[in-house]
């Protein structure tokens, strides 16, 4: 089997059969449980899926800077603040666990894209900053990133997109609001 281009365009299936793993998992309940709506598993079970499949896609494509989708997160939420940050701020900005970060920050330190330094008022305090090799290879990786991203929206066509866009945004701010501290 040949290896899949991460930045080739995705395109839809010929003939307009779109079936996915999502239609065979709810026909299955189906036969198990007709009385069972599984309705929602046709947007929860294809957000959750789609993500999963563009971060698999998103690490192959981020292999030529040797990092990883979620280093790629850390680095670009740095680069993007004023101030070096926690793990503690980087976790909730990312959505994601102190530990994953400690572990992303212990990779990108041994990388030498990332330093550790201790808060001066603080010293129970680390927080993370971009070398400047860490600075420059964001700065590369991110236009890259944003070309498979778009190879990967592409296969939506503009007006659904627009659609998708608003439709993902209230959703997504009303799982934040439930979820702030």
């Amino acid at each position: 089997m040949e290896p899949i281009d991460p930045l080739a365009p995705l395109t839809p299936p010929e003939g307009g059969d779109h079936e996915d793993s999502i239609d065979r998992i709810r026909r299955a309940w189906s036969s198990l449980r007709p009385e069972m709506d599984t309705s929602v598993v046709g947007t929860i079970g294809r957000i959750i899926r789609a993500s999963r499949h563009i971060v698999m896609l998103s690490d192959e494509a981020l292999e030529q800077f040797d990092i990883n989708r979620g280093e790629f997160d850390v680095l670009s939420a740095l680069r993007r603040s004023a101030v070096p940050l926690t793990a503690s701020e980087l976790a909730r900005s990312l959505v994601t666990s102190n530990a994953a970060i400690t572990k992303r920050m212990v990779q990108l330190e041994r990388s030498g894209l990332a330093v550790r330094e201790r808060d001066d008022r603080d010293g129970r305090v680390v927080r993370l900053t971009l070398t400047p090799a860490g600075v420059d290879l964001i700065d590369v990786a991110v236009p890259a990133q944003l070309a498979f991203e778009e190879s990967v929206a592409a296969v939506i066509a503009e007006p659904r997109r627009e659609q998708l866009e608003e439709t993902m945004r209230i959703l997504l701010a009303e799982l934040e609001r439930r979820t702030a501290d």
